[in-house]
């Protein structure tokens, strides 16, 4: 049987073509996707720790020098290295940073973790040290000057040493500059004596577990974790990009069932009288089951084969583009026993999952019934399909729509949905047709109305090759609505909630520093400026999140409602926001605070964007600030050049300077490289259902060899064949592009209106984008089979019964 099933696969092996690259495709993402991650989390897991336990205070503040002698007596404690420890961003000859900003750190030198391979330790507070691949990635060399960034200053400094040291910030492709003690305890805990955290070693016969439990019972105002706990929480993150990048190649493997399905219908009818003639001489519908089973499992091993091959050069270029592993080289991981099991249960699981049904079928037309080919499906078997179709359909809609409050329901809801839709395909197929069966004929011709009726003649097939298309463009769709929404609640907000001509503010994981407002102050052309600083002011009862700012200047940058009070003595109290006010019984002349007593001066409202309860003057903000939000300016002159002088003056990377139009332009953009990463993952899919479009004009033009030449014998010329193939291939191809488009906005649609304060936008532009690759795949599709059956001699096409 197995020669059998091999002998006819290679006579098909063009037929075959096709569904074995979209098996391939779909195996090599989940390859690629696991590989990847297996090897991210063994970098990650593998590197080493010098500690069993990490103590922090829950309130992230400084650790005193006295809670240091305290941990130092717990039982069970072997060693104790405090460290103080933040970001810090070393900078680059050519001015940009060095490393990944997630990862970049700063740390005090310690002569038992940092082993010196070249150099000294730091000593001064214009020294530092580098990690050995931060020092071989920006070329520096001991003796050299550099700069590094620290709580958002820029900082001139000499390097004195660098030092190998693996650790996660390293493995994941940071950079690691480490400071004198005291300098790094300035810089990252400031205070008396202060550190961030302290790492433990357990003591002989203690192990990590019983020393963290001792350490909690001891001093339980802390904040303990063991080595193995960190590492998990670290690795977990990639679990959710490998959990992501699976969820997407499912997406491209369920349209690779349609694509596979179609295959071997289409094939079971061409060799109805191969199967026939089998079960004329002998064979049973197990035999004939069986075979054409055969043939799927030799076409799903070989295609998850090659696609496991291509998934681990996946893989391996992900690891070469992404910056982990840059710090600590780590092989990739590609033979795992769960990975090799996913991807060959994926890829024969697909591939027989697909031709089941249609090999049920072959092996069911008795004998006599199979010498017949082109056996159409009953209505009554359509009828049954419609009716499972609309209320899988109903339901699905049903649950997006009550899903608008709640994203599990949509969850549950867009899948059963699309379902749905796919169940009646073959139905939208005919009524599509239908309706485009009158222009078609009015501006096509003839051809227009062969074309409508070929796409007529089996809308099981018809359904089934636009539904490969469908799903592709329906998670586009879906995706896209969402994203285009949020990206023009955005731009609107970034219009509105502020008179700013200049923007200032840190990359992400970064700070600004509390002397950038004052720098810019000191511009010429600056007019106006104040930073937005976040922080807490103690209240009897709890407390109040305060803003400070330029008490002189916030009027002119932010668009704010004075109620009652003036803003003219902010400088001297404080302004509360009219809501924070209505609800703490506060009026103008109430004191706010505990320890620092507020005059009320002002109730205001604000644009809901501002975020801000209350104002205070910065010079009274409390001492325990939090952040720097971000810097807003008024410009006296032409913004692009108060812009840049802004740039020069600060010489600081990690500050992003923007003039208004520029701000507004990359908060509408700022999700497009989101969308671009989705469009290129989801693009596989939507290539498997344009391979399934060709594929079905291909196999389809094959059978009806015959009957073009027929055509072609009346009269029908060259061109109008291949025009009539093109119609037709257009038209299955929009009918997948419009389910797909429509089911998809519904689903965006829903998802966003059930967020507080957006409204949906369909974005029509990339909408009409879709259709147009819609079209052209159908052009495209239907170029070769056109092309090729055109050159057939008419006499030998008429002698022509099947291929």
């Amino acid at each position: 049987m197995i020669r059998v099933a091999w002998r006819s696969m290679m006579d098909n092996r063009v037929r075959f073509l096709l569904p074995a690259i979209a098996i391939v495709f779909g195996v090599a993402f989940v390859t690629g996707s696991l590989v990847y991650g297996d090897t991210v989390r063994a970098a990650v897991e593998g590197a080493p720790k010098d500690f069993d336990v990490q103590v922090e205070q829950r309130d992230n503040k400084a650790m005193s020098a006295a809670t240091i002698e305290r941990l130092r007596g717990v039982a069970g404690v072997g060693g104790l290295r405090p460290v103080a420890e933040g970001p810090a961003f070393l900078v680059g000859e050519d001015g940009k940073l060095v490393g990944t900003p997630g990862s970049d750190g700063g740390v005090n030198f310690d002569p038992q973790r940092h082993r010196l391979t070249s150099g000294t330790a730091p000593a001064g507070p214009d020294e530092v040290a580098l990690d050995k691949w931060a020092a071989q990635r920006a070329g520096y060399q001991v003796g050299d000057r550099m700069r590094v960034v620290v709580a958002g200053a820029a900082h001139d400094v000499r390097l004195t040493g660098v030092f190998d040291h693996e650790n996660t910030r390293i493995v994941q492709g940071g950079t690691l500059v480490a400071f004198a003690d005291a300098t790094a305890r300035e810089q990252f805990a400031p205070g008396d004596g202060g550190y961030t955290s302290a790492l433990l070693t357990a003591a002989p016969g203690t192990g990590p577990g019983a020393l963290a439990a001792a350490v909690e019972t001891a001093l339980p105002d802390l904040r303990v974790s063991t080595a193995d706990e960190l590492t998990s929480l670290e690795a977990s993150d990639n679990d959710k990009l490998t959990m992501i990048l699976l969820i997407f190649a499912g997406v491209a493997l369920f349209s690779s069932v349609f694509l596979v399905a179609n295959t071997f219908t289409m094939l079971a009818a061409a060799r109805a009288r191969e199967h026939a003639l089998l079960r004329a001489i002998g064979a049973g519908r197990r035999y004939v089951l069986r075979m054409v089973l055969t043939e799927a499992t030799l076409l799903g091993v070989a295609s998850t084969v090659a696609g496991y091959l291509l998934g681990v050069g996946g893989a391996a270029v992900l690891k070469s583009e992404f910056a982990v592993f840059e710090g600590a080289p780590v092989p990739l991981r590609p033979l795992t026993p769960a990975t090799v099991l996913a991807a060959f249960g994926v890829g024969l699981g697909v591939t027989l999952l697909a031709a089941y049904l249609p090999a049920r079928r072959a092996a069911a037309i008795p004998p006599i019934a199979a010498l017949r080919t082109g056996l159409p499906p009953t209505g009554k078997s359509l009828r049954r399909r419609n009716i499972a179709g609309f209320v899988v359909t109903a339901a699905g809609t049903l649950m997006v729509v009550l899903g608008r409050g709640e994203q599990t329901m949509i969850y549950l809801g867009a899948p059963t949905m699309l379902t749905g839709m796919i169940i009646l395909t073959p139905l939208l197929a005919a009524g599509l047709t239908s309706v485009l069966r009158g222009p078609l004929t009015r501006f096509a011709g003839l051809t227009g109305t062969l074309a409508v009726e070929n796409t007529r003649r089996n809308p099981r097939r018809t359904g089934a090759t636009a539904s490969a298309l469908m799903i592709g463009l329906s998670v586009c769709a879906a995706v896209t609505v969402p994203i285009a929404s949020i990206s023009a609640k955005s731009e609107e907000t970034a219009k509105s909630w502020n008179h700013a001509d200049i923007r200032v503010e840190a990359l992400p994981f970064a700070d600004i520093s509390p002397s950038t407002a004052d720098e810019i102050a000191k511009v010429p052309g600056v007019e106006h400026v104040t930073a937005l600083r976040q922080a807490l002011l103690p209240l009897d009862k709890g407390s109040l999140q305060v803003t400070g700012v330029n008490a002189g200047s916030i009027s002119a940058l932010v668009p704010l409602t004075v109620r009652s009070g003036s803003l003219d003595q902010l400088g001297t109290g404080i302004a509360v926001h009219s809501g924070v006010a209505a609800a703490h019984g506060w009026t103008v002349g109430s004191t706010v605070g505990k320890e620092k007593p507020l005059t009320v001066v002002a109730i205001f409202d604000a644009p809901e964007e501002f975020g801000a309860d209350a104002l205070v003057d910065t010079a009274n903000l409390p001492a325990d600030e939090l952040w720097n939000r971000e810097v807003l300016i008024k410009a006296g002159g032409p913004a692009e050049k108060v812009r840049d002088d802004i740039r020069s003056a600060l010489d600081n990377p990690v500050l992003v300077v923007q003039t208004r139009d520029e701000y507004v332009e990359s908060q509408a953009a700022q999700f497009d490289l989101y969308l671009n990463l989705l469009y290129a993952m989801l693009s596989v899919s939507v290539l498997i259902g344009a391979m399934s479009v060709v594929n079905t004009m291909t196999m389809s033009t094959m059978e009806r060899i015959r009957e073009i030449g027929l055509l072609r014998a009346v009269g029908l010329g060259r061109s109008q064949v291949g025009a009539v193939l093109r119609i037709e291939s257009v038209i299955i191809a929009v009918i997948g592009a419009l389910a797909g488009v429509v089911s998809g906005c519904v689903i965006g649609a829903m998802t966003v209106s059930g967020q507080a304060n957006t409204t949906p936008v369909l974005p029509w532009d990339r909408l009409a984008v879709f259709m147009a690759i819609t079209v052209a795949i159908g052009v495209a599709a239907a170029f070769v089979p056109a092309r090729r059956v055109v050159r057939i001699p008419i006499l030998t096409a008429i002698r022509t019964d099947t291929e």
